[in-house]
């Protein structure tokens, strides 16, 4: 079978169907963001670079909200400093300051502003594989509500205080999900970090006591309407592939080299899960030459793209300290093909 579009593309892909060529999506962090529309004249990068996936992230009312010079307060009322980081910055003000969710209130998931542009993005973006992008799904919301520190000690101290914290957070998004799933989408990402460079951050033991069951519940409603369920979930935590595969999990990403052998994680869980990601932002793409980033990224497509399974991206949005020539070699290899 021929693919026709990118979308085609990315979905043989995810069903491990070797594709005519390897679909790709390139990101970039802001400042890489501006050296890269600079070069190429354009804001729209999805089509000056041919991505084959884009996704859809809710905006208008629910942008952040400037309180002070550099830093913004998120729909939750989470304050973020983003003097330093300007894509996602560090939680200058939490919002539970103590074991309970009494006064807190979520926002309106249900509010149609928040997808008002969603049917003029899938028009927009018919030939792509267009997904929805449910940043911070469950740990992430949880501990910038609460802060890291005392959520990982509440976990131990106060377990049913996270039982109603993590409850809540999967409320909303189930309510999130059904208005997504309204549309023409064809898949969802979810975005939870658990790991770091050395493993999970709490553990897998914590995992399965509070999100395992969680992801069952939030990957079956997707899955149960026929879309593709995708993670993003940075660092180590690839001893966790063979209960996500069981949860129904298609598509694994960032996919970072540093802390996953990608030729390995291929070897061991190619017939069962799609990897998107594989170029490493740590090493290879700040501090190789131009001819090795090409090398690699012919690599990734030839052995992990094989019989499918991969969408080759950078093992997370290109950071600004990359030289303008690798991130030139990288897409030109890409796109070559």
């Amino acid at each position: 079978m021929t693919a026709t579009t990118p979308r085609d593309r990315v979905w043989q892909a995810i069903r491990h169907v070797q594709p005519d060529r390897v679909p790709y999506h390139f990101t970039f962090t802001v400042p890489a963001r501006q050296k890269i529309e600079a070069h190429f004249g354009t804001t729209d990068l999805d089509r000056a670079l041919g991505n084959h996936a884009v996704k859809y992230r809710s905006r208008g009312p629910y942008s952040f909200e400037e309180v002070r010079p550099g830093y913004l307060r998120d729909e939750f009322g989470v304050v973020w400093n983003r003097t330093v980081d300007k894509d996602i910055g560090v939680v200058d003000e939490y919002q539970l300051k103590d074991r309970t969710l009494a006064g807190y209130r979520f926002p309106d998931p249900r509010d149609p502003r928040r997808y008002a542009a969603l049917p003029a993005f899938i028009e927009a973006n018919a030939g792509r594989f267009r997904y929805y992008s449910l940043g911070f799904s469950l740990f992430e919301r949880a501990w910038s509500l609460r802060s890291m520190t005392e959520l990982l000690v509440d976990m131990l101290e106060a377990p049913r205080f996270v039982d109603e914290l993590f409850d809540a957070i999967v409320e909303f998004d189930l309510a999130v999900l059904d208005e997504v799933l309204k549309h023409d989408v064809d898949g969802v990402l979810f975005g939870d970090d658990w790991g770091q460079q050395q493993g999970l951050i709490f553990g897998a033991r914590l995992w399965r006591r509070f999100i395992k069951p969680r992801l069952a519940v939030l990957y079956g409603r997707v899955k149960r309407a026929d879309k593709a369920v995708l993670i993003h979930c940075c660092g180590k935590v690839q001893e966790l592939f063979p209960e996500l595969i069981e949860l129904g999990l298609n598509v694994f990403n960032p996919f970072q080299p540093e802390v996953m052998d990608p030729y390995e994680m291929k070897r061991q869980f190619g017939r069962e899960l799609a990897f998107y990601g594989g170029m490493s932002v740590q090493r290879l793409l700040p501090y190789g030459t131009p001819q090795q980033v090409r090398d690699e990224a012919r690599r990734l497509m030839d052995e992990v793209g094989r019989d499918g399974g991969l969408i080759l991206a950078p093992s997370h949005d290109m950071p600004g300290d990359i030289p303008l020539e690798n991130m030139l070699a990288f897409i030109d290899a890409v796109r070559e093909g």
